[in-house]
């Protein structure tokens, strides 16, 4: 093994982006380059931080592997009370010492700064992998999350039927219904990347901070993230990906079973550990959709909808999007399987290839037919959602465009008059 000897101030100084930090004592310290690393990344100051320190108790006690570091970014947490003792984040080093004893470290600690930005990202990355270097890196992204859309429109454009410009949602939205009374009665039970203090971080800025750094995977554990278009935006930045196209409940991921899995390289595994935990619940906690992509094969899934898409693309305004299995509980139109939005939309016969390059791509996919009260029917579950356009949503239709996934495919293509 590699070891490696820095002084801090040396360290701080190697380091880029990096917002007011303080290293934690003792100032010589050994790091020693390990078979893995694990950054698990909780942007968690916010209404979730109960469920964050209960997630972050599981981690703590469950697997430390002999050959690897788990890494976690959070605020100060009391795991006792389970309750926030401060606002300031750190990371928090969980290993074994060379006598195979567990060893739990504060290894940085931060002046605050808001964790839903994207130099706050970068800063985490690049300290993490000078501290706890290895030949592999794993990441985790655990917070509230609302999938491709741009940061801050889920709030701004949720449905609220109290309110005067409920005139202003598309015709897609008035086909499915309203929540009762405009309150989503479950919304406590769900996370639905980052959210603190009003501030979003967008797909592109997670692409942008985590730039160079290549991960064996990377796993949304946030609301509605497991969509192609954050899978193929994020392609090269891992080898795996691994999200659900709908919520996510607030008691996450089983970090008491998936971290084991994560270091053993076992990503299908870790799909469906999450789904075996979700499905022996009972009621509307037997809720959950979780998939595993290998990035290498999305191409050709782009390959196959670019071809699709030049022939049927003037179909989708007329496409009957009721007949489309959807994500979304309620009426927030925005995540529907994609798979069955092709299948709808050009007929099976014609989706045959596109559907072998997506089975090579999805290797491993899981629900347990419900998400609270939306039923999902698990024999169109493709394991990927899509947004269907609305082309009186031109805000989302000209945002659309930027990501990597239309650019490919040319689901929405600009309009003569741009």
């Amino acid at each position: 093994m590699k070891i490696f000897r820095y002084i801090v101030a040396l360290c701080a100084a190697a380091l880029t982006v990096l917002p007011s930090c303080s290293k934690v004592e003792p100032k010589d310290v050994v790091f020693e380059e390990k078979e893995k690393t694990v950054l698990l990344y909780f942007a968690s100051h916010n209404n979730l931080y109960p469920d964050a320190a209960s997630n972050i108790s599981k981690i703590i006690q469950g697997y430390v592997p002999s050959d690897g570091n788990i890494v976690l970014y959070c605020n100060n947490f009391d795991l006792s009370s389970k309750q926030m003792k401060d606002t300031l984040p750190v990371l928090v080093n969980i290993c074994r010492n060379k006598k195979g004893d567990v060893q739990i470290d504060t290894i940085y600690k931060f002046s605050y700064i808001n964790s839903c930005t994207k130099n706050q990202m970068k800063s985490v990355l690049n300290i993490t992998k000078t501290i706890c270097p290895a030949r592999h890196y794993g990441l985790v992204l655990w917070s509230h999350g609302t999938g491709w859309l741009p940061a801050g429109y889920y709030k701004t454009h949720a449905f609220d039927s109290s309110s005067d410009e409920s005139v202003m949602y598309s015709h897609q939205r008035s086909r499915f219904p309203a929540p009762p009374g405009g309150v989503d009665p479950y919304a406590h039970m769900v996370k639905s990347f980052g959210s603190e203090l009003g501030v979003e971080m967008s797909v592109f800025d997670i692409q942008e901070a985590i730039g160079d750094t290549h991960f064996d995977f990377i796993a949304m554990d946030a609301c509605f993230m497991g969509g192609i278009e954050i899978a193929y935006q994020l392609k090269d930045c891992c080898d795996y990906f691994i999200g659900s196209p709908a919520e996510i409940l607030t008691d996450s991921y089983p970090y008491d079973t998936v971290i084991e899995k994560m270091f053993n390289a076992d990503y299908t595994g870790v799909s469906k550990a999450v789904y075996d935990y979700y499905n022996a619940q009972s009621g509307e906690y037997r809720s959950v959709t979780i998939a595993t992509v290998k990035c290498s094969e999305l191409d050709a899934v782009a390959t196959e909808a670019k071809a699709l898409f030049a022939d049927y693309r003037d179909d989708i305004p007329a496409l009957d999007v009721t007949l489309v299995q959807r994500y979304f509980r309620y009426d927030d139109h925005w995540f529907f399987d994609l798979k069955d939005f092709l299948d709808n939309l050009c007929g099976t016969s014609e989706t045959a290839a596109f559907t072998a390059a997506l089975h090579n791509a999805v290797i491993a996919k899981y629900t347990t037919g419900k998400m609270i009260n939306l039923d999902i029917d698990p024999a169109k579950f493709c394991g990927l959602s899509t947004y269907i356009p609305d082309y009186e949503e031109q805000e989302l239709i000209t945002y659309y465009q930027k990501y990597a996934w239309n650019e490919e495919v040319q689901m929405i293509v600009p309009s003569t008059s741009d």
